[in-house]
């Protein structure tokens, strides 16, 4: 591959091995929760604590509603934060397999996408491959219900970027139906990322946290758009 750049325990005694799904005051719960900690996130000043409360609420999260999609999205960006690449790795495989081999959800291939940074970053280049050929599978199924949408086209092209090389993925924009200002900011877009740079950036940021206690910017904003 070319280099571009869970959860409280219910009593067995009580439940035995039946899983119940949860009740409305659980999903209401869970929503709740993942609210407060995006606001933890959300902030302009977030500091390691924000980001170690943050945690413990979307943990708290799950536990009320573990088919609750957002709040496992929300987990791996925190798990980043905190610099716990394992834990995102696992959080995202968890999503995954929440969301089904038949399941709608979209944000499936950005769970692929974090394992499969999380894995080159490891230097792990099959398991990287595996997961973002999966991605890049999800997002080519994405296009062809919506064709010109920008994210999808840009994670697209970052993927056979990486995955197939740089001139495949220009050739790609050129025949995306985007207008030629639209084109242009995908190919500026795509010069500036390369598969390194996802742990760079992650590192960088838990460093901040640590160092400086807070982050120049947002540490809820995407890294890859979902």
């Amino acid at each position: 591959m070319r280099r571009i750049g869970i959860y409280g325990i219910l009593s067995v005694v009580l439940f035995g091995l039946i899983g119940c799904a949860p009740g409305k005051s659980d999903k209401e719960e869970s929503v709740r929760l993942y609210k407060e900690a995006i606001v933890l996130l959300g902030s302009d000043s977030v500091t390691i604590d924000d980001c170690l409360a943050a945690q413990r609420l979307l943990e708290q999260a799950l536990d009320a509603d573990s088919e609750n999609i957002d709040v496992y999205f929300g987990k791996v960006l925190n798990e980043l934060n905190l610099w716990r690449p394992d834990s995102a790795y696992r959080t995202a495989s968890a999503a995954i397999e929440k969301i089904g081999e038949t399941g709608k959800n979209r944000m499936k291939a950005y769970f692929y996408t974090v394992k499969g940074f999380i894995a080159y970053d490891r230097g792990d280049e099959a398991d990287a491959e595996k997961q973002l050929s999966e991605a890049l599978s999800l997002y080519e199924s994405y296009l062809t219900e919506d064709p010109a949408n920008i994210d999808y086209l840009l994670n697209k092209s970052v993927l056979l970027s990486g995955l197939e090389g740089k001139q495949t993925a220009l050739d790609f924009i050129a025949k995306s139906p985007l207008k030629e200002a639209d084109k242009q900011a995908l190919i500026h877009s795509l010069s500036e990322f390369e598969f390194r740079q996802f742990g760079e950036t992650w590192r960088a940021k838990h460093d901040a946290l640590v160092a400086n206690g807070q982050t120049e910017t947002n540490t809820i904003s995407n890294t890859f758009k979902k």
